[in-house]
């Protein structure tokens, strides 16, 4: 399903792999998905895919017994790039070595497959111009969303739309904590504790609950929906930690729940793009995502909402993909069009919304009236207040919904109220995607 990269490669010397023998596959990296993918390559459902290698450093403590007898294990790179595989399948993560790796082979005229988010995210576009320019392909449909297609999807799926927004659950792994908490009233380290155990989450899971995973994907989705260079870095991150069981409490009363969104939209010639929990409709497809779902819903200027729904996190689902992008390669599938063109745009978080905001309020302030002033002097209306602040309670904290304004006007009123002390600690802001 998987079958085309986000920029299509279309070269007139890009010539069927040689039917005298099967697609030779160097797998690099034997963690979850690599042990996933060579799982579903050992059985005889494609027998046109032949694995010859399986790179990862300290090879012996990875060796498993299921792995077929001719499959060489090896702890040196250069024996693999220096062989004949036809295509290298990068999965050992990160930006180096990767870039590296994958920089050589395509220059070998080797094929390439990844899953690796950052390292397209970063280097994508340098990448597949070299793979074009040595007449190889380089696929990342995995990179994006698991084994949803999202990537093909957006193009060439949806290329004779002009594209408007992006909204999506990008990262399975907080999608399964925050359904946790929603459904089974759970804190966050436990529900974390859940998906470090089921394989969703890693050891050290900054990357998911900090949003930097989902934004290495939603730049590659900003390039292959709007043909614009976004720096990662530049597109604002909000971590989950500071989501709580109440909040969730709060997001019942406006028939809501929390998810982790990713999302990017072009207005008046600007690029807006952020990650972070977010309030969504219980009832929205961002809202019925359960576990470890991804989910990708695009507006398009003629043909309207499309979504893109599925499993996300896990190895299987992941190298469902990365199979399916293998096969494209071993079958020759070359797409009809070069890449479009890359503009490099500057990243804003200027969205306008409303926002749900929970704060702490000093003791001895009136805490609805204190806030309702910090609001209205930076021009923003409040909707609604969710909970009033309860002498008995030792936080006494309180939640409200604003009407429609800028993330930069709430976060500056906040600041403001935090420096001039009646804050006990720092606030939660989100923004509220409520459709009434």
């Amino acid at each position: 399903m998987n079958a085309s990269p986000a920029f299509p490669l279309s070269e007139p010397s890009l010539q069927p792999l040689p039917s005298r023998h099967s697609c030779r596959v160097a797998l690099l990296g034997f963690g979850t998905v690599g042990r996933a993918v060579a799982t579903i390559l050992q059985g005889d459902s494609f027998p046109q895919l032949h694995l010859e290698f399986i790179y990862n450093r300290r090879v012996d403590r990875k060796r498993v017994p299921w792995v077929p007898r001719d499959v060489r294990w090896t702890d040196d790179i250069e024996e693999v790039l220096a062989s004949d595989a036809d295509v290298v399948l990068e999965l050992a993560g990160g930006i180096e070595p990767a870039y590296s790796w994958v920089k050589r082979a395509l220059a070998l005229g080797k094929s390439v497959v990844t899953a690796n988010k950052k390292l397209i995210a970063a280097h994508g576009p340098e990448l597949l111009e070299l793979a074009r320019g040595q007449g190889c392909r380089l696929e990342f449909g995995a990179a994006v969303a698991g084994g949803v297609p999202v990537l093909c999807g957006v193009s060439p799926g949806l290329s004779g739309d002009r594209l408007l927004k992006l909204c999506g659950i990008l990262n399975g792994t907080c999608n399964f904590i925050l359904h946790a908490m929603d459904t089974r009233s759970v804190s966050l380290a436990a529900a974390l504790r859940e998906a470090q155990q089921r394989g969703y989450a890693e050891a050290e899971p900054s990357d998911d609950v900090d949003g930097l995973d989902a934004r290495a994907k939603l730049a590659i989705l900003i390039r292959a929906g709007f043909h614009l260079q976004a720096d990662p870095q530049q597109i604002a991150t909000q971590s989950i930690w500071r989501v709580q069981p109440a909040d969730f409490r709060y997001a019942h009363e406006l028939g809501c729940t929390i998810r982790q969104v990713a999302r990017a939209e072009i207005q008046t010639g600007t690029l807006l793009a952020d990650v972070g929990p977010a309030l969504v409709n219980a009832s929205s497809p961002l809202g019925c995502a359960r576990d470890n779902q991804n989910v990708l819903v695009t507006t398009g200027k003629y043909g309207g909402e499309t979504v893109f729904a599925g499993a996300g996190a896990g190895g299987a689902p992941t190298a469902v993909a990365v199979v399916s992008d293998l096969l494209a390669i071993a079958q020759s599938q070359a797409a009809a069009v070069a890449g479009p063109t890359l503009t490099a745009v500057p990243v804003s978080y200027a969205f306008r919304c409303r926002h749900y905001v929970r704060v702490t309020p000093s003791h001895k302030l009136d805490a609805v009236n204190s806030l309702r002033g910090a609001l209205t002097g930076k021009g923003i209306k409040l909707r609604r207040l969710l909970h009033h602040a309860n002498p008995d309670d030792p936080q006494r904290s309180l939640a409200l919904v604003t009407e429609e304004c800028s993330t930069q006007a709430v976060d500056e009123a906040l600041r403001q109220a935090r420096e001039a002390g009646w804050l006990a600690e720092a606030p939660l802001r989100m923004p509220a995607l409520m459709s009434s």
